[in-house]
C-alpha cells in the first residue's frame, strides 16, 4: 500500500520553489494550521514603485505585535521576580519573629538575609550616643553616633531605603567582620516606638545587607520587599527591647 507523503515536508535540501509550491497545493489548509506564520511574511501589494497603504498598515500591525509580546515578556518577568523576592522576605520574616532577645535577632539576620537575598554580608547595627558595653558583650552591635554620622555623611540622615556603593570606610565601618570586601550596600533605616526602653542604647538601629559587587545594590533598585522587612523589625525590636 503507498502512504500517503503529500502532508509531509520535503527534506531542507530538496526545498526550492516548485517543491514549496507542490507542498501549499497539496496542502490547502497549511495557513490555517499554522496562522502565525501570516505576521511573517512580507507579501508586496501591487501599487507601482511606492509602498501601498495595505503594506504600511501591515508593517505597523506587526511592530505593535512585536512592542505587544515584548511587554507581555517583560510583565510576566517582573510578576516571576516579586513572587519570588515575596516568598524570600517571607521566610526572613517568619524567621525574625520566631527570636526572643535582640542577640538572637542579630545572629538570624545575619544568617537569613545572606541565604535569601545571596548577600555576602548582613548586620542589625545600633548607634547609639552613649555605647553601652554591657550591651556589646551581649553580641549587640553598637556604634557610636558621632563617628558614625561622620564616616555615612547624608547616607546617616535616610529615611527609607537606600541602595549605594560604599568607601572602604563605610564598609570598614558597617561590615566590620566580613571576610569580604563589601563594595555595595542596602541600608534600611528601623524606627522603632517611642516607648522603647533604653533609648540611649538602640536610638538609631539600622539593618544593612552588603555585596562585593559594586552594581548588586544601586539607587535604581526597587526597595519596596527590604522596606516591609525594616518596619516589621522596628514593631519587633521595640517589643525585644522592652
Amino acid at each position: 500500500m503507498k502512504s500517503d507523503t503529500s502532508n509531509e515536508i520535503m527534506p531542507a535540501e530538496t526545498l526550492d520553489d516548485e517543491s514549496v509550491s507542490k507542498y501549499l497545493i497539496d496542502n490547502p489548509d497549511f495557513f490555517n494550521r499554522k496562522a502565525d506564520l501570516l505576521l511573517e511574511l512580507t507579501i508586496p501589494h501591487v501599487s507601482g514603485g511606492a509602498i501601498s497603504l495595505l503594506e504600511r498598515q501591515v508593517t505597523l500591525f506587526r511592530e505593535r505585535n512585536r512592542d505587544l509580546q515584548n511587554n507581555i515578556n517583560n510583565f510576566i518577568f517582573n510578576a516571576e521576580e516579586n513572587d519570588a523576592l515575596f516568598e524570600k522576605t517571607r521566610i526572613v520574616i517568619l524567621e525574625l519573629l520566631k527570636t526572643d532577645s535582640l542577640k538572637s535577632l542579630s545572629s538570624v539576620i545575619a544568617d537569613t538575609l545572606k541565604s535569601e537575598f545571596s548577600a555576602d554580608a548582613s548586620n542589625l547595627l545600633f548607634i547609639a550616643d552613649k555605647p553601652d558595653n554591657a550591651a556589646r558583650e551581649k553580641g549587640i552591635h553598637i556604634l557610636a553616633a558621632a563617628p558614625t554620622r561622620e564616616t555615612l555623611g547624608k547616607l546617616f540622615e535616610k529615611k527609607r531605603t537606600f541602595c549605594c556603593e560604599l568607601s572602604p570606610e563605610q564598609a570598614r565601618l558597617l561590615f566590620p567582620a566580613s571576610k569580604k570586601e563589601i563594595l555595595s550596600a542596602a541600608i534600611i533605616p528601623v524606627h522603632p516606638g517611642d516607648s522603647i526602653s533604653n533609648a540611649d542604647q538602640y536610638s538609631t538601629p539600622i539593618l544593612v545587607i552588603g555585596s562585593d559587587k559594586h552594581n548588586h545594590f544601586n539607587s535604581s533598585l526597587d526597595t519596596l520587599f527590604l522596606d516591609f522587612i525594616g518596619e516589621i523589625l522596628s514593631v519587633h525590636i521595640t517589643r525585644l527591647a522592652a
